[in-house]
């Protein structure tokens, strides 16, 4: 069987958490005052100032001269510092035109600047993406075949009553549809068990990294940049500077963080938030290797096996799932290769793991 493989050297992170480190109150009036609208407080924390830096009330540090600021090798040891950090507290009015910066142009940043337009709030969304937006809700086509792979998330589910609205009305426009095709538990040995009709499973019919276009479509208040890799946050003034190694990429009202946990770590690492920090301990990461294999042939099925489009794979050590890119975007309209999607399993991208911005770009 001649095959023709490409292997995307990728680490995606299983999990996520979305930080949003301001806290909006508003105090009534005081007597004394002659303010016509409310004074609201953003409560935040900045991380200890140097000695030739004056903290935010414009008083000298009290405390002992920082270390200089490193990323660690570990996740262990970028919490560790970021709970020594003074936690301090700063206030001043937040601005009537209030601008977000929101880290990650994956599926959550890209509906939570949605989310911000509809209330007539501007943002800016900065996402590493090479290829484009979506996160995991990626698509990588590569020419001139073309072949196309779905290289995260190779389905989804709908619990929440509110994303069900927009899944409806991605069904309505025809960017969605149920994947009909068999998916089951593959063992060693080749014994298939499908799985029952249960929750509906979507998929985007272009692949999903369309639903993130859709998404970014709607909207006319909404910034992005990429390649962006935002390597620091620090509060200023009142305001949330961002930066690229060393390079400012913009001051901002609110900060939302919607990567992955990691990537939440490293930046609340320099930025002084211990308390948000502590609520990270509890967040587990997996990190996987995805292959992307394209096959001239079909691949074989062991004889009186269910042909299937995707598969939990049970009882092997490097293998977690395989799923028919072909089979579910396609159909059997196409004569092209048979595009497959591979993932690790945990316990074997641990034991290879890399870290991601130390891969080459393909």
């Amino acid at each position: 069987m001649a095959t023709l493989v490409h292997s995307i050297p990728s680490i995606s992170f299983l999990s996520s958490l979305t930080l949003q480190p301001l806290k909006i109150k508003t105090h009534k009036k005081s007597p004394s005052t002659s303010r016509s609208e409310p004074i609201k407080t953003l409560t935040c924390s900045t991380s200890k100032p140097n000695n030739k830096s004056p903290t935010m009330d414009g008083r000298k540090p009290t405390s002992k001269k920082t270390r200089k600021s490193s990323y660690g090798t570990s996740r262990r040891s970028v919490l560790k510092k970021t709970f020594i950090q003074e936690q301090v507290t700063f206030t001043s009015q937040l601005s009537s035109d209030p601008h977000v910066g929101i880290i990650g142009g994956g599926m959550a940043g890209l509906l939570c600047a949605l989310s911000l337009e509809k209330r007539g709030v501007k943002s800016t969304v900065f996402d590493t993406g090479i290829h484009g937006l979506g996160g995991r809700m990626g698509t990588r086509v590569i020419d001139p075949q073309p072949l196309i792979f779905d290289h995260a998330a190779q389905f989804f589910t709908v619990s929440d009553p509110r994303f069900s609205e927009l899944v409806d009305d991605w069904l309505e426009k025809g960017l969605v549809r149920q994947w009909q095709g068999i998916i089951g538990e593959l063992e060693v040995g080749g014994r298939f068990l499908p799985f029952p009709s249960s929750t509906p499973r979507y998929i985007s019919v272009n692949g999903m990294r369309s639903l993130a276009d859709s998404i970014l479509s709607q909207t006319c208040m909404v910034n992005v940049v990429r390649p962006c890799w935002i390597s620091k946050l620090e509060p200023f003034n009142g305001m949330w500077h961002l930066s690229e190694n060393g390079k400012p990429c913009g001051q901002f009202d609110i900060i939302v963080i919607a990567h992955n946990g990691k990537c939440a770590n490293r930046l609340l690492a320099s930025s002084g938030l211990p308390l948000i920090a502590r609520q990270m301990k509890t967040l587990g990461l997996s990190s996987i290797w995805a292959l992307l294999a394209a096959f001239e042939d079909p691949l074989p099925i062991p004889t009186g096996a269910t042909p299937f489009e995707g598969a939990f794979v049970k009882g092997v050590d490097s293998l977690s799932w395989m799923g028919n890119n072909s089979a579910k975007l396609l159909g059997s309209k196409t004569n092209s290769p048979h595009c497959w999607t591979f993932f690790s399993t945990a316990a074997y991208g641990k034991r290879n793991k890399v870290p991601q911005w130390q891969l080459p770009q393909m």
